[in-house]
Order: C-alpha cells, then structure tokens, then sequence
C-alpha cells in the first residue's frame, strides 16, 4: 500500500525543520552583522534622570546596543560624554522635562559623561 503525503503533513514537517534550525542558532538576518560576541539581538537599555542623577549611574551594554536617557527630573539636563579637548562621543543636547534621547553605541569602551547644565551629575557607559 502506497500512500501520498499529505499537505498538512508536509508542512508540519516544514515547520518542524525550520523550528529546529531556529533553535539552532543560526543568525536571523536581523541580529546578521551585528558587531557582539553574544550574538543575540540589540537592545535598549534605560538611564533615568532623576533628583539631578543619572539611574543608574553606570551601564553596561553590548557594542550596537542602544542607550536611552530618559528625563524624569523637575529640569532640562544633558548627557554628554568627556571630550578631553576634543569632540565627544556623544552630546544629548537638552533633554526637556519628560523627553528622552537615544545614543547607539557602536564602539566599545568606557565612557564618561556629565549633564553640561549640572556639571555634578556623572554617569559612567560602558560598551563591551
């Protein structure tokens, strides 16, 4: 007795293939070319500004990840990485009250960085 395959059993045999692939960890092209040793995908991690600090006042993330600084605070802040006489990594510019800025960070390193308003507040990013 000869039977034909039928199409519902052909595609749960696709989609079993393609499952186990997945589970493989193979690289989807999205996280393809993403300069990590992790592998997994970007992702955002947030600093809050709060009572003229930066929370938390160290990050650490992953080269391609993205930081994000959220003011939370009664007044306009920045976040601006030390320049040392040169220009800095990177410059918020003025986070409005209830605003946030976004900082890709793409080379690895440690950071420093003050709120140019309040030269007080220090936070520290580092990039693996």
């Amino acid at each position: 007795m000869h039977c034909k395959p039928s199409l519902a059993s052909t595609t749960l045999v696709m989609l079993a293939v393609l499952a186990l692939i997945a589970a493989a960890g193979f690289p989807s092209h999205a996280s393809a070319g993403r300069p990590t040793n992790s592998g997994s995908a970007p992702k955002t991690v947030t600093v809050v500004i709060r009572g003229f600090k930066f929370e938390p006042a160290t990050v650490t993330v992953e080269a391609g990840d993205t930081v994000e600084w959220k003011n939370d605070d009664i007044v306009p802040h920045t976040a601006t990485a030390d320049g040392e006489g040169q220009k800095p990594t990177f410059d918020s510019g003025t986070i409005q009250t209830g605003a946030a800025w976004r900082f890709v960070a793409r080379n690895k390193g440690t950071y420093n960085y003050t709120c140019t308003l309040h030269p007080n507040m220090e936070g520290k990013l580092i990039v693996q």
